[in-house]
């Protein structure tokens, strides 16, 4: 029983020195990271809220005509934002909008403009920064997003 106690001890005397100097103060030493931080202007762009739709914001049939106001002549952009559609001669509402099954959306839209209110369904395709508008006629424009500093 003697030399299992005393096996039992030199094993513990051997544990303990393989432990090192157990009077070492970590509070001084360097803290190494462990994940190198991005390089400047890697970041990555500013997030929209994922409930905001990508087919917000104002878009161009033409990039020049991004310095005018939504709607303001024939030709100028059109401008999606939260429960409205703009474009010349136009304000419509945005009654619904059901998302489809590979990016796109189907928006009912209450319109006025020069005459009694009309509903219309149309398309909406975003592709990065192009939008496809498709009509209920089926006649399709294409438009880029305009960015903020190209409006008035």
């Amino acid at each position: 029983m003697k030399a299992i106690r005393t096996a039992l001890a030199a094993a513990s005397a051997l544990a303990l020195a393989a432990c090192g100097d157990g009077n070492r103060n970590i509070e001084n030493q360097p803290i190494e990271p462990t994940v190198e931080p991005a390089p400047p202007g890697a970041e990555t762009s500013p997030m929209t809220p994922a409930d905001t739709p990508v087919y917000y914001g104002v878009w161009a049939a033409d990039p020049e005509l991004c310095a005018l106001a939504p709607g303001a002549a024939d030709p100028s952009p059109i401008a999606f934002s939260e429960g409205e559609f703009v474009a010349y001669g136009r304000r419509c509402r945005i009654a619904e909008a059901a998302e489809g099954t590979e990016g796109g959306y189907q928006l009912d839209i209450l319109c006025r403009g020069g005459g009694p209110e009309t509903a219309e369904t149309v398309e909406v395709d975003v592709d990065g920064n192009m939008l496809r508008l498709r009509g209920e006629d089926g006649a399709e424009t294409a438009y880029s997003r305009c960015a903020k500093d190209d409006r008035k």
